[in-house]
């Protein structure tokens, strides 16, 4: 039996990439830096209407993901929510 934790953290969102494909002329992927000053594409765990109208650049979000890399990126990081109640302050 092998059991996969996930682990989640908060981010600051610092872009938007555009989508390709289904997802073209919506959002693709969010930009974002951890607090350690990394930075990472998180591409998947939206819905349609998030899509549409994604978290503003400068918003803070919580993702999903499986574990770090070597270089401290998060592997297969998957977008949750959107946290108002964290300050973006937190990660400059």
């Amino acid at each position: 039996l092998k059991v996969n934790s996930k682990k989640d953290d908060e981010a600051l969102v610092i872009g938007h990439e555009p989508g390709k494909g289904k997802h073209e002329g919506r959002l693709g992927a969010l930009l974002c830096k951890l607090r350690s000053g990394v930075t990472f594409k998180v591409g998947t765990g939206f819905s349609d209407a998030e899509r549409e109208d994604p978290p503003p650049v400068g918003s803070v979000v919580t993702f999903q993901y499986f574990e770090l890399t070597e270089a401290r990126v998060p592997r297969f990081p998957a977008y949750q929510r959107v946290r108002p109640d964290v300050a973006a302050s937190d990660f400059r």
